[in-house]
């Protein structure tokens, strides 16, 4: 690959990563200062627990991802820790969707409890 098409993947996976963690912000400030006692419903504390994982993903896993994509030479025990990291980070932003998805399967379904 071309030198300016690295840089141009990094730009953009910087950007990428820059609106992540500025809207998951936005999303934790509107539901703990916006709406109160909101964190007393399940489904506002699914939904801050998916906003915190997915801002993690944008500050560590995003960026981990791009140097481990060869702007750095790591020792390949390095090179599993890290992706185990962006592993970790990115399917706690996963099961958090589960989490909201059988949420409100429960929700549809058992709409008396």
């Amino acid at each position: 690959m071309a030198e300016w098409s690295w840089v141009a993947y990094t730009v953009l996976e910087v950007l990428i990563a820059l609106a992540c963690c500025l809207g998951n912000v936005l999303v934790v400030y509107a539901v703990c200062a916006g709406i109160r006692d909101s964190l007393r419903e399940p489904t506002y504390c699914f939904l801050v627990s998916l906003a915190v994982a997915d801002f993690l993903v944008g500050v560590a896993a995003v960026p981990l991802a791009v140097l481990l994509d060869g702007w750095v030479s790591v020792t390949p025990d390095l090179c599993l820790l890290l992706s185990c990291v962006v592993l970790v980070l990115t399917q706690a932003s996963v099961l958090s969707l589960l989490a909201i998805a059988v949420d409100r399967y429960l929700r549809l379904h058992t709409p008396l409890r």
